[in-house]
């Protein structure tokens, strides 16, 4: 009874808190829920927005601009295992905590950064800039702690056609929105030295499967990835669909009243059953 009162408050607090910006959809490596939300369902039905292209390669030649401000290859830097992060840096919603989320596992992998793998953050925004990266990047190394070496964690922005030519290489797509924000799954992708796709890591980066994926590509031996949540993230409009969403927190609301107010009746029935049969007969 006392852990049924401690979860009552954290699941009205679930239903009836704020409104978040990120969804989580299964995924894996046959399956996915593309549902976004009510208002984008139509549109959107059918868009796979990871498609898994393990054992292609990604386009090496393709240029990009470094934190620092200097042009680079992918060649210069996927030249052992990598872990690809598309993200963008001002993003409102999710991204801040899939960043987080990657730094924080960092510290915690076998793995040894910047001899077993290094990683690359690259956005898909071509307005964001070298100055966006470096705040991005100074923020984040502070979660990822000291340990880790500034030079294997590189953030990249870049022009419009090297991003489209990344991010189709991956198989991952993302929606420009007419807010300037930007509809998109969170994905970490793993590449081998040669440039090769060898697993993608969902969810909230666990860091054992990050290991995994980091030595198959140290193999060049594509994998399946491991099923988890496929997080999206995207702006939302509190006022577009408000009664949708209000009529489906009512209904799993009063579902959860009606099984609450089962479990009390049957166990104060079971009491006095038990206290029935444990009073002193005459």
């Amino acid at each position: 009874m006392t852990r049924l009162l401690l979860v009552i408050p954290l699941f009205l607090l679930t239903i009836f808190g704020g409104g978040g910006q990120d969804r989580l959809l299964a995924h894996g490596p046959a399956d996915a829920d593309h549902a976004l939300s009510p208002s984008l369902a139509s549109r959107e039905a059918g868009k796979d927005w990871v498609e898994e292209k393990t054992g292609t390669f990604v386009p090496l030649a393709s240029r990009f601009t470094d934190e620092q401000g200097h042009e680079v290859a992918l060649t210069d830097i996927i030249d052992r295992p990598t872990l690809l992060l598309p993200i963008y840096f001002y993003c409102p919603s999710a991204c801040s905590q899939t960043l987080a989320n990657l730094a924080t596992s960092l510290k915690q992998l076998k793995s040894v950064p910047g001899i077993d793998f290094r990683v690359i953050a690259f956005s898909f925004n071509e307005k964001e800039t070298a100055d966006d990266a470096r705040r991005a990047k100074k923020n984040y190394l502070k979660l990822v702690g000291d340990s880790f070496p500034a030079a294997e964690w590189r953030y990249l922005t870049g022009t419009k056609e090297a991003i489209t030519a990344l991010t189709a290489a991956l198989g991952y797509r993302f929606q420009k929105m007419a807010d300037e924000t930007y509809i998109h799954p969170s994905a970490l992708v793993a590449v081998a030295g040669d440039g090769k796709i060898i697993r993608y890591v969902y969810g909230s980066f666990i860091p054992g499967d990050i290991d995994m994926a980091i030595a198959d590509a140290a193999k060049g031996t594509p994998s399946l990835s491991v099923k988890r949540l496929l997080r999206m993230c995207f702006n939302t409009d509190p006022n577009t669909n408000k009664s949708v969403f209000q009529t489906v927190k009512m209904v799993v609301f009063t579902a959860f009243l009606v099984a609450i107010t089962a479990f009390l009746f049957f166990s104060r029935k079971r009491g006095r059953r038990s206290d029935d049969e444990n009073s002193p007969k005459e």
